[in-house]
């Protein structure tokens, strides 16, 4: 049986590897948005799914719940006003790779 104290720590890691982790993705939205760069996608890794999502320079990302989940709303939806575009939430727990990328197209 594990102590509490063990719990505890692991409880405590696990918040200090997500808010790593977290900022690690926030580097890579704002490279991902940077002219200087080329990159133009940023792709998210999920567990339990083959393929990445696939986000350009354009889609908004804000991480909620105190950095609990990642959403990521296709398109710039703030500047056309359409602030109720479906939206992609994923779990931080539930991600497992961020990689910046330039699309092959």
């Amino acid at each position: 049986m594990r102590s509490k104290n063990a719990e505890e720590w692991g409880a405590k890691f696990m918040l200090s590897t997500d808010a790593t982790f977290v900022a690690k993705v926030r580097e890579q939205i704002a490279l991902l948005r940077h002219e200087e760069y080329a990159y133009d996608e940023l792709r998210v890794y999920v567990s339990g799914i083959a393929e990445p999502w696939v986000f350009g320079p354009h889609d908004e990302f804000e991480f909620d719940g105190s950095v609990e989940v990642l959403v990521v709303r296709v398109g710039p939806t703030r500047e056309h006003q359409n602030q109720g575009v479906p939206e992609i939430a994923f779990p931080v727990r539930h991600v497992v790779a961020t990689e910046l990328a330039v699309s092959e197209e």
